[in-house]
């Protein structure tokens, strides 16, 4: 964040300055007083099972230089605080964030989908980087309070923004946007995701359009026209769509698609100009998402070669299809979080996976599935069926609809365990390895199948 005043911190917030010089320098609002710098101006944000505000008398000796507060009758203040009092520090967070965002020069890139946004954001980042200085949403900061902070970040010296946006409930996004004014919008794929929370898959879709729907006439939409949910809602956005994928409207094209030990390679072609690729990931899905950073790129002025460039640099989050070896046994770990298509695609990517002796699978339930749940773990379980697994172990409440449908699918029955958690899916595990394994271990976060990767592995790998 750029340097800002505290009379410019209570304008832009929408707040009262109530204590402290107007003139007093701050040098970033922060939310997190374990985190706290000098300069900082501490937000006391108000949550179900925590208030901020509790922790306000400690930030003076941490560093921080300021409040934003909703109640400035807190005792034990010290007098040399800086105060900034709002009706509620969360929209005033957002409303400086937004303010703020659109005081700089930058160009913003949002980016959404089911599954697949963080690893497309990544992606974008690293193909801009290669000319552009770049700032991107750290980890999964996407949310109501991630994209503020994530905006917050970016200064004047900033020539572009990559901001994810997620959302597990309607009404979601169109805030997100308006924040973020972004430039271009990307949607990585729309799925059942949340879907408990939505009335179907039509609602899911209408909300991921919010981001191409908050672009200017003069943006540009970047879509994959192989997510059919994605060619339904392009018809939202008044900007120029770029499509991606295959067929005739598709103007980035990926060729020759080949998995490898050491990630995916592929011929980049748009137009007549194509460029060799080589991803270091193992999820074909990810061809996809590298169209759709390479759209971005091309759209930024961009050569063929600098796109290729940045993609191979690329360094995803761990627990994405991370390959953890020992023993002769490789994990794929993707362990970070689970719906029905990405759960899809890593299975897939097992399948594909060069030079297995033997496939296994250790696959978490998925969250926020609702009336769908039974269904859709039946899905997984006949997919694992159909690829012909050697091994499956089913993890968590829907575990059982997930075996019901790898017997259905004909999987035999001794190839099939039911676990509660992470450490009977260890126990379950350890006993059927052997050299040349590959084993897939993904489920919803809420699972803690990281706790089974390192057990097996023996060493921390988030």
């Amino acid at each position: 964040m750029r340097r800002c005043t505290l009379e410019e911190v209570a304008r832009l917030s929408g707040g009262r300055l109530v204590n402290g010089d107007p003139a007093l320098a701050v040098d970033r609002l922060h939310t997190d007083t374990r985190s706290l710098h000098a300069g900082d101006c501490f937000v006391a944000l108000r949550g179900d099972r925590f208030d901020g505000h509790a922790f306000v008398p400690e930030v003076r000796s941490r560093g921080a230089v300021a409040a934003l507060v909703s109640n400035r009758l807190i005792p034990g203040l010290s007098g040399d605080l800086g105060l900034v009092e709002v009706p509620d520090t969360l929209e005033a967070l957002q409303r400086f964030a937004g303010m703020y965002r659109r005081l700089l020069p930058v160009r913003t890139i949002g980016v959404t989908g089911s599954s697949g946004k963080t690893s497309t954001k990544e992606l974008i980042a690293a193909v801009l980087r290669t000319r552009f200085k770049t700032k991107a949403t750290e980890g999964n900061l996407n949310n109501h309070i991630g994209v503020p902070l994530t905006l917050i970040r970016l200064d004047d010296g900033d020539e572009f923004g990559v901001v994810e946006m997620g959302m597990n409930r309607p009404g979601e996004i169109a805030p997100l946007a308006k924040m973020a004014a972004p430039d271009i919008g990307v949607i990585s794929s729309i799925g059942p995701a949340h879907i408990e929370f939505f009335t179907g898959q039509d609602a899911i879709a209408a909300e991921k359009a919010e981001l191409i729907a908050a672009l200017p006439g003069n943006g540009v939409a970047v879509l994959n026209n192989m997510d059919e949910w994605s060619r339904r809602i392009a018809h939202r956005s008044a900007a120029r769509v770029v499509w991606v994928g295959e067929g005739s409207d598709a103007v980035w094209r990926a060729e020759n698609v080949h998995v490898t030990v050491n990630g995916l390679s592929f011929h980049l072609l748009h137009g007549r100009e194509q460029a060799m690729v080589r991803l270091p990931v193992f999820n074909r899905v990810m061809v996809g998402n590298a169209l759709l950073a390479a759209a971005v790129g091309g759209e930024c002025g961009l050569s063929l070669e600098e796109i290729a460039k940045g993609l191979e640099r690329v360094m995803l989050p761990g627990a994405r299809m991370q390959v953890v070896d020992f023993a002769g046994v490789r994990i794929l770990n993707d362990a970070y979080n689970a719906n029905p298509a990405s759960m899809r695609a890593a299975l897939l990517a097992l399948k594909e996976f060069p030079g297995a002796q033997r496939r296994l699978a250790v696959l978490g339930s998925m969250g926020e599935l609702g009336r769908y749940a039974a269904e859709l773990h039946r899905e997984v379980g006949a997919l694992a069926a159909e690829l012909g697994l050697d091994l499956l172990i089913a993890v968590g409440p829907n575990a059982d609809a997930c075996r019901a449908g790898a017997l259905a699918g004909g999987l035999e029955s001794e190839k099939i365990s039911v676990v509660l958690d992470a450490e009977e899916a260890a126990a379950a595990l350890l006993p059927h390895l052997r050299e040349g394994d590959i084993v897939l271990v993904k489920g919803s976060h809420f699972m803690g199948l990281e706790r089974l990767v390192e057990t097996i592995a023996g060493k921390d790998t988030r």
